[in-house]
């Protein structure tokens, strides 16, 4: 009598995990970029907030308050009112892989009127890629764009 056992043998079971091993590998690749953009936008996400924040203080403070970007080198930008006793507002690291670029506006005032004392970009280039945060004239309104 010949009985007959079913099953995969150990060399097809390697096959079949090499193969999945190769495929997940290559599924994570795209990961670390992606990783990368959520990064960033995270980050713009949140210097939004405190431009935003920085412009209702000074209008609800009734003082001039300074925004500075790349201030002495440092990869921050800093916040603070520009009055006689200078407070700190709030003051963040800029991710390392953004480069400081010359054509930058380094700063820019938001008056107690809510608007800014002048207008420009402030470009934050990393890795080819560089976004923009354009400060138009007039109202004190802003926003960013992808280069």
């Amino acid at each position: 009598m010949v009985h007959k056992e079913k099953g995969f043998t150990l060399l097809e079971m390697m096959i079949v995990l090499t193969i999945f091993t190769a495929c997940l590998g290559a599924a994570l690749i795209p990961l670390r970029s992606i990783a990368k953009d959520v990064s960033d936008q995270q980050f713009f996400q949140q210097v939004e907030r405190d431009l935003f924040f920085a412009q209702t203080y000074a209008v609800t403070k009734n003082v001039n308050v300074f925004v500075h970007f790349f201030e002495d080198g440092a990869h921050s930008y800093h916040i603070y009112t520009y009055e006689q006793s200078r407070k700190t507002i709030t003051k963040r690291d800029i991710p390392k892989r953004f480069m400081v670029d010359e054509r930058s506006l380094s700063n820019v005032t938001f008056l107690r009127s809510g608007t800014t004392s002048r207008f420009g970009t402030v470009y934050f280039t990393a890795e080819g890629k560089s976004t923009k945060l354009i400060f138009l004239i007039g109202r004190g309104r802003f926003y960013f764009t992808e280069e």
